[in-house]
């Protein structure tokens, strides 16, 4: 005989309004100076943010996608030449020691074990490309985005408060070390992308020990 359990999920206000939801929109269509790289001042949603009792948080990219405008129809990743890229690397310039990463890009640094680098907020987003209809439902040349199909089961990491900053966004070639931006396949000396960030942010409290 079968017993069914009904289970709840109980939620408490106050844990509650320590989580947060940040969200990017960046347009750097025909912008030279962003090439992948984007300066960005973090609003103050509430007191909480604020706060001196919360100066980190458990933080994460829930969600990315970039395309490029409508005039563009041979868009590609670039580093200032067309590059292949699976996955990017999203790095912010938030304080974390909970990153680490190893690199073997050339073949002189395989007997060497890889270039380490440490700390600073950094998440690979795998990506996938979709075509997004311009003027109707019918596939465009010029139509397609890059859809990050990662996020959200990451688990976040522990990193400074963002909230009240100015913080940088940095797109790169995780291979290379480069960075890369959306352009025209024709023409790479301009960054022609829009990109779209979701953060997952939730707050924690200062050790008392």
């Amino acid at each position: 005989m079968s017993q069914e359990v009904n289970a709840v999920n109980v939620y408490s206000i106050d844990e509650e309004k320590l989580r947060f939801r940040i969200i990017v929109a960046v347009t750097a269509t025909g912008i030279f100076d962003f090439m992948g790289e984007f300066n960005l001042n973090i609003p103050i949603p509430t007191a909480l943010t604020n706060s001196e009792k919360y100066q980190q948080c458990r933080m994460k990219c829930d969600s990315f996608c970039g395309w490029t405008g409508p005039a563009v129809n041979a868009a590609t990743w670039s580093n200032g030449a067309a590059v292949k890229v699976g996955a990017v690397e999203l790095q912010l310039s938030l304080p974390t020691s909970q990153t680490a990463s190893n690199h073997i890009n050339a073949v002189g640094q395989i007997g060497e074990g890889g270039v380490t680098e440490l700390a600073g907020f950094k998440q690979i987003l795998p990506g996938q490309v979709v075509n997004n209809p311009i003027t109707s439902f019918v596939p465009a040349a010029n139509g397609y985005s890059w859809m990050s199909i990662s996020g959200r089961a990451e688990n976040p990491i522990l990193c400074a408060n963002p909230f009240g900053q100015q913080i940088s966004i940095r797109l790169i070639d995780p291979i290379t070390r480069d960075r890369i931006y959306l352009t025209d396949n024709a023409a790479h000396a301009n960054d022609n992308g829009n990109y779209v960030f979701q953060f997952d942010v939730e707050m924690v409290p200062n050790c008392q020990c």
